[in-house]
């Protein structure tokens, strides 16, 4: 009999990737219900998504309030909200249901603002986030708190992936929510349509990210499903940074753009560097990343051309 998996999410970004990976597995049954079928913030219709589906043996939380940088900033009250009330409610229904494993959708938000780099899972909890993402990364944290104290109590079973910054085919391209990568291409593909010779981006270009690659991060989140060990926060990334400027002329040559970079140094850049130490999802998942940064950007800008 195939196993009952639940993704919360799955017409999302990464959920569209996971859920086309999951397809080819024959060993489990896919639910992977949209916010008309179920609304996620209401507990009667919850309860309901777990009687009517029944049995579930994995619930893959992948649903969440969240954009880029600005978005986080907008919508500090109504991302926390929304997010607090959903992952509880699924948690909490997880548990009473009997569910074997309850795997929830992280982020590196959630580290303290002055940790050292690269980020270490044991280091989580020792200080407040970035304040510009606080409300969304404590959301976040919220459910390995919760779920911790139905493990103490209730023997649940819950892994929390702690994703870098995620790119690739599906990304979000709207221009007032979009995270860096689609940004830049947007940016780069509006210049060449009216023949701008520049193009403006925020921030100094100086500050260094760390890129995964969607399709590596639902690899991932399939091998954590089988994941019984004692860490319940794993970090997923590649473990290695770039610098903006450097990202931005990588995104300039694929698409063949010849104009100039102009750097809006007043906006807010965000923290300055972020990298994961990658050794725990290594160990404990036999994780690798697959993708490139070059061949994802190349994907991720073929996929836009496609769609524009």
């Amino acid at each position: 009999m195939k196993k009952k998996i639940l993704i919360t999410g799955g017409a999302g970004f990464l959920g569209k990737s996971l859920v086309n990976k999951l397809k080819k597995n024959k060993k489990y049954q896919l639910f992977c219900p949209t916010r008309k079928e179920y609304d996620l913030f209401n507990s009667s219709s919850v309860k309901k998504l777990f009687k009517e589906i029944g049995n579930i043996y994995c619930v893959i939380h992948l649903a969440s309030d969240h954009g880029g940088l600005y978005y986080n900033i907008r919508n500090q009250g109504s991302i926390y909200y929304h997010n607090i009330i959903m992952n509880s409610h699924l948690i909490h229904f997880s548990m009473l249901n009997k569910v074997k494993k309850f795997i929830s959708a992280g982020t590196v938000d959630s580290y303290p603002k002055k940790s050292k780099f690269p980020l270490k899972e044991e280091n989580f909890w020792d200080g407040y986030p970035e304040p510009t993402s606080a409300p969304y990364a404590f959301s976040k944290k919220m459910m390995l708190v919760q779920g911790d104290a139905y493990k103490n109590q209730y023997s649940f079973n819950h892994t929390q992936l702690l994703f870098m910054n995620l790119y690739g085919p599906n990304d979000d391209f709207d221009e007032k929510n979009c995270h860096v990568i689609p940004s830049i291409i947007n940016k780069i593909d509006t210049a060449k349509k009216n023949k701008k010779s520049s193009i403006k981006l925020y921030g100094t270009g100086r500050q260094k990210r760390e890129f995964l690659f969607i399709d590596d991060a639902a690899n991932a989140l399939i091998k954590s499903i089988n994941y019984s060990g004692k860490n319940n926060k794993i970090n997923i990334g590649t473990g290695e940074t770039i610098e903006i400027k450097l990202l931005a002329k990588k995104i300039k040559k694929i698409m063949n753009f010849d104009g100039h970079i102009e750097w809006d140094k007043t906006a807010e850049s965000g923290i300055h560097k972020k990298n994961f130490n990658v050794n725990r999802s290594k160990k404990d998942l036999n994780f690798n990343v697959k993708t490139s940064l070059e061949e994802g950007l190349k994907k991720t800008i073929d996929w836009y051309y496609e769609k524009n």
